[in-house]
């Protein structure tokens, strides 16, 4: 937008002006716009600097007269917010009644590993909330662990009125994006290779899933009758695309699902990949597909925006967890990443992947700290592997080939702090799973790495329950075949389930002696 000084002040106030006058401009608020002018033409010229009302000031430099004229500039994007809390407030919960913040299977995980119940499960306190809500924005995302609230906004300048807030350390913002631009669109680009889904039989009925599960030696749980039963895991994910009636997950052990996008609560509207991902596990047709962990109970959260990348979806994910570690779940498969090629406004960088620094990672340290298993894709990048892969707490999976080389697509590297990562590797260049239709469909990634070994580690699990998430994950790695030399980008190579089971047994027997 551009002003004359001159015309502007006789316009609204008839003011004499001569050519000789000097005019100077200011405005109220700058926080709105920014003024320059010129000083041969007298012309202002202003600049949006965000959203408001303001007002630009023409004042004759001889002092006989001023004018005004209104200024509004409205702002065509919503903004998110992520406040870091000073503290919890005086929550309604008390450390002595858990159960009115945890369920019952969440307090026995704790019990039975002697992990204690402290204050990092208390909620926030309703008063900080109500407190928050009553500026104008919308509470989108909590996380009791890290102690913020993520909030969505229409006013930029309204983060300004948090930072006020006397129980309000930070503020920073995690998302910006065109309003009611809630188009959801896919970012997964893998291209199916469509067969038939009529594969002949093998002995044990797995169907097309067969070579799923026999790099890992998995089938030799099966065969001792370990298929997941009594183990419940989360499955974080972008979606889970019309599951529910998808006729491969019929006979699939759904306890929820559940949508952590303030955009859209419908886990299943949008996005297959965490069908996908979900039926490398959890479905059960034998002399089809049967995954790897049949008999398991499943939570589908789903943590991802499909329109854009965002540092927000960390604040979704570590919601997903919470809620996760809230209803009892034993084990995260997570088959997203938060690394270089993740987000703008600001990328991650190496530095930050110590396996302590970013949100995500935080999250799933706590989540392990609460005695449940992550287990986390690698990535797609090729390079350093992303957030909350990088943590030491959580099982990095990678990819290899049927004939147990490395997907060149898998990613990989040291941390800032001196551990290889990936951790283990499971099949994820040409991985069967189940597609919209309930058809078989190939495809290629480490997200399908990670939920293979995942359903394996539910099994190992329930053949040894008395081992604990740090034991399991342990178990896992020195099962691996590079157990002795381990290498980039192998890590500890591919896991062999049946010598897991010994080096298991050997830890049962010790605890007897």
């Amino acid at each position: 937008m551009q002003f004359l000084g001159a015309r502007l002040s006789t316009e609204i106030q008839n003011l004499p002006i001569g050519d000789s006058d000097e005019i100077n401009w200011t405005v109220e608020n700058t926080r709105i716009v920014r003024l320059t002018q010129n000083p041969e033409t007298k012309e202002a010229s202003v600049w949006p600097e965000g959203a408001g009302d303001t007002y630009a000031i023409a004042t004759l430099a001889n002092g006989k007269a001023t004018a005004k004229v209104k200024i509004i500039v409205t702002d065509a994007n919503d903004y998110k917010f992520r406040l870091v809390l000073k503290d919890k407030g005086t929550s309604s919960h008390t450390l002595n009644k858990p159960e009115t913040f945890l369920s019952e299977k969440a307090i026995q995980r704790r019990q039975k590993r002697n992990i204690a119940i402290d204050n990092s499960d208390l909620p926030i306190s309703e008063d900080y909330l109500n407190q928050i809500e009553k500026i104008g924005c919308k509470i989108v995302s909590k996380s009791k662990w890290l102690n913020t609230v993520t909030v969505h906004c229409v006013d930029y300048f309204l983060i300004d009125n948090y930072k006020n807030l006397p129980f309000v350390h930070s503020a920073e913002k995690v998302w910006e994006g065109p309003r009611e631009n809630l188009t959801e669109k896919g970012k997964y680009k893998d291209i199916p290779q469509k067969v038939s889904n009529n594969t002949p039989n093998n002995k044990l009925d797995y169907g097309g899933a067969a070579s799923n599960i026999n790099i890992n030696n998995g089938q030799v749980l099966h065969e001792n009758g370990f298929k997941g039963a009594g183990i419940d895991i989360a499955v974080i994910d972008a979606g889970f695309l019309n599951l529910k009636n998808n006729p491969a997950f019929k006979n699939v052990n759904i306890k929820g699902a559940k949508s952590f996008v303030y955009e859209n609560d419908d886990p299943y509207a949008v996005d297959m990949h965490g069908v996908w991902v979900s039926s490398c596990m959890a479905v059960n047709q034998p002399g089809t597909y049967v995954g790897t962990a049949p008999e398991a109970n499943y939570w589908l959260l789903r943590s991802e925006d499909q329109s854009s990348e965002q540092h927000v979806e960390e604040d979704y994910w570590a919601s997903a967890a919470e809620f996760a570690d809230s209803v009892g779940v034993d084990i995260i498969n997570s088959s997203l990443y938060y690394g270089p090629q993740s987000f703008y406004n600001p990328a991650y960088k190496f530095e930050e992947m110590d396996g302590k620094t970013t949100f995500a990672t935080r999250a799933a340290n706590i989540a392990a700290s609460k005695g449940i298993l992550i287990v986390n894709c690698a990535g797609n990048d090729r390079s350093w592997v992303g957030s909350p892969a990088d943590s030491p707490h959580v099982l990095t999976v990678g990819s290899v080939f049927n004939d147990r080389d490395v997907a060149y697509f898998t990613s990989w590297g040291v941390t800032v702090d001196g551990r290889m990562k990936p951790d283990v590797m499971a099949l994820g260049e040409g991985a069967w799973v189940i597609g919209k239709s309930g058809e078989g469909e190939l495809r290629s990634g480490t997200s399908y790495s990670s939920p293979i070994l995942c359903g394996l580690a539910a099994c190992l699990w329930q053949a040894y329950p008395q081992l604990s998430n740090k034991e399991l994950m342990d178990v896992i790695r020195k099962s691996g075949d590079r157990i002795n030399t381990p290498i980039i980008p192998y890590g500890y190579g591919i896991p062999d389930m049946k010598k897991a089971m010994e080096i298991a047994k050997e830890i049962k027997k010790s605890r007897k002696l």
